[in-house]
């Protein structure tokens, strides 16, 4: 499969995704929105979509003026059936694409936290050989309903709509299976978490880097994830 990644930071790359990818033939082109002048791709050049996360919100478009453009790429590419996964931020956009309203959480949500996923989920084709819940890595302070006509794929404690999914090949993650260690600790610079103070549903930096090993977890659903994802976009060229 040829794959197409919108990248919003440097530092926030596809990460084991990248690595499953590679390890399994199919090829990664990006576009770069923190770049001066982002391209995106032809919907002929690209068979799957991979979205990003990033520490903007949706509707930062004036101090971002590249989201217009991104978020009507992105609605072209639901248009056109591209396979999509969407992580935290990349799943707030495709939410808001698929008509769900995007809002602050009640509480921000950083650190390792468990994720109970749903059973209609579990039974949908794409989480094939997830399990019951798992321990992954959270970093966002906005939230996102259902869109309509996709299903919730699970709640944490300080969540309550971890991702969706939509259709038969579209799904957003308001979690990050795709961050290996080193990205954790380059996310918490970047964000300056050193000395942040630990709250309900936010982890200290010794706390996160107490559970790095936990990344394992995230990576194992991202790698069962891609491998269905693929399968889908095979069922519809033999279709």
């Amino acid at each position: 499969m040829r794959w197409h990644c919108l990248q919003h930071l440097p530092s926030e790359g596809p990460g084991h995704a990248a690595d499953w990818l590679a390890a399994h033939g199919h090829s990664l082109a990006f576009t770069y929105l923190f770049a001066p002048a982002p391209v995106f791709p032809r919907l002929a050049d690209f068979d799957g979509l991979l979205v990003l996360g990033g520490p903007m919100s949706v509707y930062d478009d004036e101090s971002c003026p590249w989201l217009g453009a991104e978020k009507a790429f992105i609605k072209a590419a639901l248009r056109a059936g591209k396979v999509t996964l969407a992580i935290c931020l990349g799943a707030q956009l495709v939410a808001q694409a698929l008509g769900a309203e995007i809002c602050p959480n009640h509480e921000p949500e950083i650190g390792f936290w468990t994720v109970r996923f749903s059973a209609q989920a579990l039974a949908h084709p794409l989480l094939r050989g997830w399990p019951e819940k798992a321990a992954v890595l959270h970093w966002h302070l906005d939230t996102f309903t259902v869109p309509p006509g996709a299903i919730r794929v699970g709640m944490s404690a300080g969540c309550a709509t971890q991702g969706f999914v939509w259709g038969d090949g579209v799904i957003g993650l308001q979690f990050h299976p795709e961050m290996k260690a080193e990205m954790v600790e380059q996310l918490m610079a970047f964000e300056d978490h050193e000395n942040a103070e630990e709250q309900q549903f936010v982890q200290t930096a010794a706390q996160i880097r107490a559970r790095l090993k936990s990344v394992w977890k995230g990576r194992k659903l991202l790698e069962s994830l891609l491998a269905n994802l693929v399968a889908v976009h095979e069922e519809e060229l033999q279709g």
